[in-house]
């Protein structure tokens, strides 16, 4: 069952509901190159019980929500913060959506409704990210809602034959619009 934390004009972040998402995440890590890529599960054979182990681990977490949308009530992906130590003013973002949810704004709408959250209702000073330098379209994005790239990891991420960047970018609570 979901729930309406943070609402959103298509959509709704809510704490993740494991039964009804395993299956759609089993086939999303298994099938899903994007998905699979991104997120390290590319080299695994990953199970429903096993990614359930893993979800129930995530939703251990202060903050990790589903993705919702409003007008069919239907799992898009998830949103969530990590890294986070009691002492420090930062947290880490990590966000994903099926195929079907790519492209049309629903991460920006997503990430602008965590950022709210994070700034005006957390003790949060910045937020970070990491995101793929092949990964133009999340790059785009991430800009588009006020990231700036903070530092680089070169050629440490094999993609296809090649040798990619990892882009660090963050978003300083003064900054945020």
């Amino acid at each position: 069952m979901y729930y309406k934390k943070l609402v959103g004009e298509r959509l709704y972040l809510s704490p993740i509901d494991i039964e009804n998402e395993v299956k759609t995440m089993t086939k999303w890590m298994n099938e899903d190159e994007d998905i699979a890529h991104f997120n390290g599960f590319y080299g695994s054979l990953l199970g429903e019980e096993k990614v359930r182990e893993m979800m129930s681990k995530w939703n251990e977490g202060p903050f990790i929500f589903s993705i919702v949308s409003q007008e069919k009530n239907e799992f898009m992906g998830h949103v969530s913060l990590f890294g986070m130590d009691s002492h420090e003013q930062f947290v880490t973002m990590g966000i994903y959506l099926g195929k079907e949810f790519r492209h049309c704004g629903y991460g920006q709408e997503a990430i602008r409704l965590l950022l709210r959250y994070i700034f005006d209702f957390q003790r949060f000073n910045a937020i970070h990210l990491e995101v793929f330098s092949f990964n133009k379209n999340a790059i785009k994005a991430y800009q588009k809602l006020g990231f700036k790239e903070c530092g680089r990891w070169h050629k440490v991420k094999y993609h296809q034959g090649q040798l990619h960047d990892i882009i660090m970018m963050e978003l300083l609570r003064e900054d945020f619009k």
